[in-house]
């Protein structure tokens, strides 16, 4: 009996130290939000940059908040167009991401050397000279026209910093939420045992 007793001291001590680590990474946070305060200042950020870049696009501005938490989440833009109802709309989501400043690797990734894009384009040449110099076609070219476009904003404007700060708050409430309910689970656990025990 002194064993068993010894072993749910033991998890007591731990789900205390688990506590107090939850608590410290509140405090240290400062400005931690609640999920609707967090949805509420990343719809203000879209936007303005909706307002700013006068951002065209069939999502709504409430869309386009969920393709930033998916997007920061890891979803791809297919994943992202069918939690928003509709598997369909993957390209409407990436043009939609691009114009939101937020790159995947692979948008980067042009099938044309980018030095003489670059090249071509501050000489004045227009697209079909540029498709025809690049051997691409000319909606290719105005495809990464686009997003080295937004590249270069983004670095400017740092609207994607905005977000990070923004959405770091929905990390660790959902870290928060998870710890309280693993120290729960556990928590009847031990209640489990120690009936068990006494019994």
């Amino acid at each position: 009996m002194s064993g068993r007793t010894d072993q749910l001291r033991d998890l007591v001590l731990k789900i205390g130290a688990s506590t107090k680590v939850v608590e410290k990474q509140a405090t240290q946070h400062g400005n931690l939000r609640g999920s609707s305060e967090i949805e509420r200042a990343l719809l203000g950020v879209v936007k303005e940059m909706i307002k700013t870049y006068n951002i065209q696009t069939k999502l709504t501005s409430e869309q386009l908040s969920t393709v930033i938490r998916l997007f920061y989440k890891g979803l791809s833009d297919t994943e992202i167009a069918e939690r928003l109802g509709d598997r369909s709309l993957n390209k409407t989501v990436s043009r939609a991401r691009i114009k939101l400043h937020l790159f995947r690797e692979s948008d980067l990734k042009a099938p044309f050397d980018k030095a003489e894009f670059l090249k071509l384009s501050g000489a004045g040449k227009s697209v079909k000279e540029m498709a025809e110099a690049l051997r691409v076609a000319p909606s290719t070219i105005s495809e990464y026209r686009n997003i080295f476009e937004s590249q270069q904003v983004a670095e400017r404007d740092k609207f994607t910093k905005r977000f990070d700060e923004i959405l770091s708050d929905q990390d660790v409430s959902e870290r928060m939420v998870t710890s309280h309910i693993s120290k729960d689970g556990l928590q009847d656990t031990i209640d489990t045992d120690y009936e068990a025990a006494e019994a």
